[in-house]
């Protein structure tokens, strides 16, 4: 095993989105198919309303999250180390919310849904895990950054589930 999915599997071991769903091995796993990505200060790292199917995991460095195009930009969060963004991306392939720039260095690991599809195939029940674990992160986002700021596009838990499980319908 390389440093490379060490680091990354001790990187997603940290984050909630992924320590409270998935048990070690499934860690492992998903740290041995996650794709490192180096920004510099002023790269995009998501477009808000492109297409998306993955999330990326700050690991090192801090971004700027944006709404709105041109000069009527409104910055929604500033996120470091440890951050999450994309996720609703990968769980539902739905488009991109927000724009997401580096304001320095940054590396972020992105998780694709190809990397994850196969252990929610060998565990389906984990959609519906990975569906509360949303729901909880929109209430945590709207707690700090204030109600409607971190839209599920109005989806309910159970809207949610529904949505994961055609993304991902291969196996699930």
């Amino acid at each position: 095993m390389t440093d490379q999915p060490i680091r990354a599997r001790v990187v997603l071991a940290s984050i909630p989105f992924f320590a409270e769903v998935l048990d070690g091995e499934q860690i492992d796993i998903l740290g041995g198919q996650v794709v490192p990505r180096y920004l510099q200060a002023g790269d995009v790292l998501i477009r808000e309303d492109a297409s998306g199917d993955s999330m990326f995991v700050i690991a090192a460095g801090e971004v700027d999250v944006t709404v709105g195009d041109g000069e009527i930009k409104r910055r929604l969060a500033h996120l470091g180390e440890g951050d999450v963004v994309g996720e609703m991306s990968l769980m539902t392939g739905a488009r991109r919310s927000a724009t997401v720039t580096a304001v320095g260095p940054v590396t972020v690991l992105e998780v694709t849904k190809a990397a994850i599809e196969p252990i929610l195939n060998d565990e389906p029940q984990l959609v519906e895990r990975f569906a509360t674990m949303l729901e909880r992160r929109r209430a945590e986002l709207d707690r700090i950054y204030g109600a409607g700021s971190w839209s599920l596009f109005g989806l309910t838990q159970r809207d949610l589930l529904v949505a994961m499980q055609a993304f991902f319908a291969g196996g699930i």
